[in-house]
């Protein structure tokens, strides 16, 4: 039980990361622990704020907020309020993801080993604390399961696809050094033949000429999407195919077939293809034989987000409560300087308040 109110702010500086916050704020609406406010720089301000905005640091410094919520790796530091990171996505493939960047007070953790790494640094560090609470975004997914077939039909009709084929998700992402966007062009051309429907949606940061190669491929089985969650089409996804992009793991709470392309780590959670010749063979693999990799699905499960009660954003909010209750922030060691880094978010921040 929720027993504190709280002002919170969610800083917001990537579009992706507003699915991962509005659970969050869902759960603090139902349980009347608080209050919300949102503030968006850099590629997010460009979108609609699904809340309360504030502008400028004057504002958030009149708001005065107790929590400042970080689905990303920075913050500006002089702004007001225990900071939360509460991580983009799940995966650990890219480099740099366990890197501390010495802003947050509490790292709220997936499952036992990002909780694991993460407690290991915070001890010798000790100017951070470790909460493992599981990750607000999959609260969607085990609040919605529902039926398959109705997600499924609510996708196909959304987007005018056959209701007698399978539908295949490609999600790559973005960054050159690791999507799979221009590799699997022509295969995806070659497989594009009436056989699947397909639904390609990609990071808000892909490259644009990419995304405009990919458009020239649409046909009645194929649509390329530009919805902010994919959550939503994830459920109705009969497959998703991917690369080191996280959704993949968001995937694997559906239990369902997956296809990584040179995936760098956990290569056993689906068929992990070399080669863009490889993808069709793959796909009729995935499709005839479901289940094939369902044990492993669920053991990388149980490792980065074992808690499927739909509750992550409940934990993340009464672990926050104890904490600020119990005043354990104020025993943390003194944080790196970060100068650098300190300049550039302020500059940021300077130019979000300058568009709005």
């Amino acid at each position: 039980m929720i027993n504190a109110h709280l002002k919170y702010l969610f800083f917001v500086t990537k579009p992706y990361s507003f699915s991962i916050l509005e659970p969050v704020q869902n759960a603090i609406q139902k349980s009347n622990s608080g209050t919300v406010k949102w503030f968006t720089a850099s590629s997010a301000s460009h979108y609609l704020v699904p809340g309360n905005q504030l502008k400028s640091n004057r504002e958030v410094h009149d708001y005065n907020p107790d929590v400042v919520l970080v689905p990303g790796n920075v913050v500006p530091h002089y702004w007001p309020g225990l900071k939360v990171q509460i991580f983009h996505g799940l995966d650990e493939e890219v480099k740099g993801f366990y890197t501390i960047t010495g802003f947050f007070d509490l790292y709220c953790t997936t499952g036992p080993v990002m909780t694991e790494t993460f407690s290991k640094i915070a001890k010798r560090k000790k100017h951070f604390l470790v909460e493992e609470t599981g990750w607000p975004k999959l609260d969607y997914i085990f609040k919605n399961k529902g039926n398959f077939t109705d997600h499924k039909n609510q996708l196909i009709k959304q987007y005018g696809l056959n209701p007698e084929l399978p539908v295949l998700l490609y999600a790559p992402t973005f960054p050159a050094k690791y999507t799979s966007a221009p590799d699997l062009l022509g295969a995806i051309k070659n497989v594009n033949n009436g056989k699947y429907n397909w639904i390609i949606k990609f990071h808000p940061l892909m490259d644009k000429t990419t995304q405009e190669q990919y458009k020239q491929l649409e046909n009645k089985y194929l649509r390329v999407v530009d919805e902010l969650n994919i959550l939503p089409i994830m459920a109705g996804s009969d497959l998703m195919i991917t690369d080191t992009s996280s959704v993949a793991y968001e995937f694997l709470s559906f239990d369902r077939p997956l296809i990584t392309y040179q995936a760098l780590a956990r290569k056993d959670k689906g068929i992990n293809i070399q080669k863009p010749t490889e993808l069709s063979t793959a796909i009729e693999q995935s499709l005839m034989k479901p289940d094939e990799f369902s044990i492993n699905r669920a053991s990388c499960l149980r490792e980065i987000h074992p808690y499927s009660d739909g509750s992550s954003s409940d934990r993340m909010l009464q672990a926050i409560a104890r904490i600020l209750n119990d005043g354990l922030h104020k025993e943390l060691k003194q944080k790196p300087l970060n100068i650098i880094r300190k300049y550039q978010i302020r500059k940021m921040i300077d130019r979000s308040q300058a568009k709005g």
